[in-house]
């Protein structure tokens, strides 16, 4: 793994440029933080549905469940697309507050992975938000083999007593290695009950990922917060390509600002939390057609 850092950066105006092509219609506000532009873009959220009476649970339990599915057909560790089944009958059993996804197909999520969600919460409103990998010499998204954008994204539930909207945020970090997959991250604001991102971080230099992930905690998310009015309840999940490893420079805890928590599989993936929300526990999944485990952090918010 190359540990020299690329430090090749884009001029805002053309990293404005590729942002605002990314977007739907309608998508306004682009801001900088110090290592990545981003914009406000739209969630999808889904008409209330009806279904079984499910399990009872208290008002306070949220939990977030972090999955890579390797699903871009490119990989060694795709598996024709099972992935994805797989992870949406993990979401029925878990029953996840929220999911923050890598290596998805844009399809993936309205497909399969929020009607698992929404099942698994007949009556609560279901969002999601898809942001595409970049490529460096196109500017254009990157692509699965089956032709849909690649990339991540967040998928969330909300009560149907709490819901008042639901507001997206996606961006790209200016800060990328040398590859041409240029990595990207996407947030959702739930009104009034929580911050989502997800993001995966650069995979060739570990320098790169730290300063990727820095960039998210320290300067995208506050701004977001700010933005938004928003004081606490924020939840980061994702693939950092780094580890907790003190001995390390590149030591993932060095990317968690203070009164945040962070909680990982002993791997690569991990979740950031603001204090407010309280630790419970945490559970890996070992996953047949991907090459990382599901990874949930039990957590209970005021």
């Amino acid at each position: 793994m190359s540990r020299g850092r690329a430090g090749r950066k884009l001029t805002l105006a053309v990293g404005l440029a590729l942002l605002a092509s990314l977007v739907a219609p309608g998508s306004s506000a682009v801001a900088a933080a110090n290592g990545a532009e981003y914009v406000r873009a739209k969630a999808v959220v889904l008409p209330a549905t009806t279904g079984p009476a499910t399990p009872s649970i208290a008002a306070d339990r949220f939990w977030e469940l972090q999955l890579n599915l390797c699903n871009s057909g490119i990989a060694g560790c795709y598996s024709q697309g099972r992935s994805i089944p797989e992870a949406a009958g993990l979401i029925s059993q878990v029953r996840p507050n929220l999911v923050t996804l890598n290596e998805i197909c844009a399809n993936d999520v309205p497909d399969r992975l929020a009607p698992a969600l929404a099942q698994a919460w007949p009556g609560d409103r279901i969002y999601h938000v898809f942001n595409p990998a970049v490529r460096r010499d196109t500017g254009t998204p990157v692509k699965c083999n089956n032709g849909q954008d690649y990339g991540n994204a967040v998928l969330g539930r909300v009560s149907a007593a709490s819901y008042q909207g639901v507001n997206a945020w996606r961006g790209k970090y200016t800060s990328q290695d040398s590859g041409n997959e240029q990595r990207t991250f996407a947030c959702a604001y739930a009104v009034g009950d929580h911050l989502a991102c997800a993001t995966h971080l650069s995979a060739s230099s570990e320098p790169e990922a730290l300063a990727q992930c820095r960039s998210l905690l320290f300067d995208v998310v506050p701004s977001i917060r700010s933005a938004e009015g928003l004081v606490g309840k924020t939840i980061v999940g994702g693939d950092f390509n780094l580890e907790y490893d003190t001995a390390d420079p590149e030591n993932a805890q060095k990317c968690v600002p203070s009164g945040h928590i962070r909680k990982g599989d002993g791997d690569v993936q991990h979740v950031v939390f603001s204090n407010d929300n309280a630790f419970v526990s945490t559970t890996r999944y070992g996953m047949t057609h991907t090459d990382h485990d599901g990874f949930l952090v039990r957590l209970t918010k005021p």
